[in-house]
């Protein structure tokens, strides 16, 4: 029998984030016999140093073997907040209700717990909820060959692959590599699988960059206006947008606004361009883009890489470049049929940027979709020095979930259900329900190895060397396959949008960069996981308004987690054992791999399962 009771999402009301405009209750229990003296609430804000507030609970009953504890808080200003519970001891003595992988411990430490108010008019897009994002890095989805390419920079520098199987180069087969091997994937090859997107029920396509560039990736962008000509032109991307929206399939753009290409119109670095870069002359009108430290060699970049150049984001005319209404970067592709754009290590772009970046994408279009990367919690995340705010209502819509997508692979190969659903918990409690709804959630992404390699091999134990040419033994890949299965129904059924990194769903293998980056190939792809990725997709369609928003967990304990999106059900039981769901709310079961029996005991669920019930049947 515990001594304390606590979670934010079951004992507070509103649960998790609230508004400004919110009042919030708070009640905890304690079993009879201790803290006769009494228990005080407190918090703090992290952003405001004279803010910190204590107050006496009451005791306002009795439930069982507990007494109940209530305090009453009236509004807060947006911001970040902690809080924990003061226990004393007689007269001196005084210990913490804090928290411990998200529910109360009593401690002598104070682990707080984070309470969200974020601005009453936070709105993110209705058409987002419920959807499914597909992510394609445009150089290797599809190539059409009719589309023939004009001429683009750096031509005699570039390796185009004749064999669109082949495994990209790297640094440990190109002398001085620089990612300038070319599958020539283009626009035409992505429209022309139309269907097979509408197969998959995909509501967005999220595009890699596809501006101008010198490099495969296209982060190193050259002309911010300028569609790559080994992609297509502006009229074809144009004629792209219109025929999806049609399929009623929307387009979201990678924004790369902290550094350009060296090889650059703006930069001009080996002078392509017959404008004048900020590296040909101090006159440039770019010159006062970018930070040089010995002009012109020696000048800022990204992480050190000298072919990108990092812009200054402080600097007024490159903000009202990517800003300004109408012909500025961000209208000038809406107005060609954009619904969005994901903004490339947003981290590095100051808050003022991003305040503008928002206000010119929801002046011309509040029903657009800006999605950020973070790699962590970014509702409470530091970087370069101060507190973000990128969820608390005049930024971002939501951004990349990386850390559900560790905390589902860690499940998949620890099977510890308590810790996965403390992970899942903390940012249910962290997030405001508009971005909640939002979330990118990400198994693969052209950053990190792909899902199948990731849970059939310990990637630790691979040598770099190795890692060109590595596949999956046959039953470790079956294994994995299994496992993804598992992992997928996770990553389409907890609160959020799932994406599909492209290839995905046929069992695509690779480490990362540049190996998660292969041609894709559906007609030698896994037909089984396909299929499986089919139903999936399907299912989701079909319960779409269960899965616009709303969460509530249900059990949690050794290899079995579940948990409610409304009237759906979901469980994963990865015991190899069958277990009994001790809910006698019968139902339909409308997904998974192992059909469950309904009893008078309770649901039974099979061994190595992951199930779905329609509970309003």
């Amino acid at each position: 029998m515990k001594d304390i009771i606590y979670n934010p999402l079951t004992f507070k009301t509103p649960s998790g984030s609230i508004n400004n405009c919110e009042s919030s209750v708070l009640d905890v229990l304690v079993r009879k016999g201790l803290y006769e003296t009494g228990i005080n609430f407190c918090i703090y804000s992290d952003q405001n140093e004279t803010f910190i507030m204590k107050t006496h609970m009451k005791k306002v009953g009795e439930i069982g073997s507990y007494i109940k504890y209530t305090v009453y808080l009236d509004k807060f200003e947006v911001g970040i907040y902690y809080y924990y519970f003061e226990v004393k001891f007689g007269e001196n003595n005084v210990s913490y209700i804090s928290n411990f992988d998200y529910n109360a411990e009593i401690s002598d430490r104070i682990i707080p717990w984070q309470l969200t108010v974020f601005d009453k008019g936070y709105k993110t897009p209705d058409w987002v909820k419920g959807g499914i994002m597909y992510q394609i890095f445009p150089d290797r989805f599809k190539k059409d060959d009719s589309y023939i390419p004009s001429k683009t920079i750096n031509e005699d520098e570039r390796i185009i692959h004749s064999n669109w199987n082949d495994i990209p180069n790297s640094s440990f087969d190109t002398e001085n590599y620089a990612a300038r091997d070319f599958y020539k994937g283009n626009l035409d090859g992505i429209l022309s699988e139309k269907e097979y997107f509408e197969s998959l029920n995909i509501d967005m396509i999220y595009l890699n960059p596809v501006f101008e560039s010198s490099e495969n990736h296209r982060y190193s962008t050259a002309d911010y206006y300028n569609i790559d000509p080994y992609l297509g032109t502006n009229d074809i991307f144009e004629h792209l947008c219109s025929e999806f929206k049609k399929s009623n399939i929307n387009i979201i753009l990678d924004g790369v606004f902290s550094h350009t290409g060296s090889d650059s119109k703006y930069f001009n670095k080996k002078s392509h361009y017959s404008d004048i870069g900020a590296y040909n002359s101090l006159e440039s009108k770019y010159y006062p883009w970018f930070k040089f430290i010995e002009y012109p060699d020696k000048y800022d970049s990204w992480w050190g890489f000298d072919n990108l150049p990092t812009v200054n984001k402080e600097n007024k005319d490159f903000r009202d470049f990517i800003c300004k209404p109408e012909d500025g970067v961000l209208n000038y592709w809406q107005n060609k049929g954009i619904k969005g754009w994901r903004l490339d290590v947003v981290d590095e772009l100051p808050d003022i940027f991003v305040d503008e970046i928002r206000a010119s994408m929801k002046e011309k279009d509040p029903d657009s979709f800006l999605i950020g990367e973070v790699w962590e919690d970014a509702s409470n995340k530091f970087s370069y020095g101060y507190r973000r705010k990128y969820l608390l209502g005049d930024q971002l819509d939501s951004v990349m979930n990386y850390p559900w997508k560790f905390a589902i692979i860690d499940f998949m190969k620890n099977k510890n259900a308590d810790l996965f659903a403390s992970r899942v918990m903390t940012l249910i409690n962290n997030y405001p329900k508009p971005a909640l709804d939002c979330l990118m959630n990400i198994l693969s992404t052209h950053d990190t190895e792909r899902i199948i390699t990731v849970l059939g091999k310990d990637i630790g134990l691979v040598d770099n060397h190795l890692k060109k040419d590595f596949r999956l033994e046959e039953s470790d890949y079956e294994k994995a396959k299994i496992l993804e299965k598992f992992a997928s129904f996770l990553q389409f059924t907890l609160p959020g949008i799932p994406s599909i990194y492209y290839g995905d769903e046929i069992g695509m293998q690779g480490f990362s960069d540049p190996f998660n980056r292969a041609c894709f190939d559906k007609d030698n792809g896994d037909i089984e996981l396909l299929d499986h990725y089919r139903k999936l997709c399907d299912f989701r369609r079909r319960y779409r308004h269960d899965f616009k928003s709303g969460f509530a967990m249900a059990f949690h304990e050794g290899n079995v987690i579940s948990y409610y999106r409304n009237n759906i059900l979901c469980i994963v039981n990865m015991c190899n054992d069958p277990i009994i769901f001790e809910d006698k709310t019968y139902g339909e079961w409308v997904f998974g791999n192992k059909k469950p029996f309904f009893t008078d005991y309770g649901i039974v669920i099979g061994p190595q399962s992951y199930t779905a019930i329609n509970i309003n049947e």
